[in-house]
């Protein structure tokens, strides 16, 4: 994984200088997508060469640019159209009200946050049903 803080718009214009493209989309970290989407909430992160903060450091994990699976598939799609690279990383939580031992959770991370039940989600849903 690259450090988020190495992850520049400086950096990004030499990599693509370097490999001779115009265009480049990285994932650095992340989950893949669990195909039961009331199992699990997704949230990401996008740091582009249009962001204003100096480095992912300041995007990636901050609620301020947290997105919602619909919010990111929009927003990458309009990078990618445009041809404006970028990074991206996902966080995976565990959605209330489903299959999982809550109490057996919080003892292993008593920091652990969970993700709202599926119904009481107020994000838009994806075309998989993702919120």
């Amino acid at each position: 994984m690259i450090p988020s803080k190495l992850i520049t718009k400086e950096n990004a214009k030499k990599r693509l200088e370097y490999r001779g493209v115009d265009f480049m989309a990285i994932f650095v970290s992340g989950s893949n997508v669990h195909p039961n989407p009331e199992m699990y909430k997704y949230y990401w992160w996008i740091y582009s060469i249009e962001s204003q903060e100096e480095s992912a450091a300041e995007v990636f994990y901050s609620k301020e640019h947290r997105l919602s699976i619909k919010k990111f598939e929009e927003e990458a799609k309009r990078l990618q159209d445009n041809k404006i690279s970028f990074a991206y990383v996902n966080s995976r939580y565990y959605r209330l009200g489903s299959i999982f031992n809550y109490e057996k959770l919080l003892k292993e991370n008593p920091n652990i946050d969970f993700a709202p039940r599926y119904e009481d989600d107020m994000d838009e849903m994806n075309q998989e049903g993702h919120k």
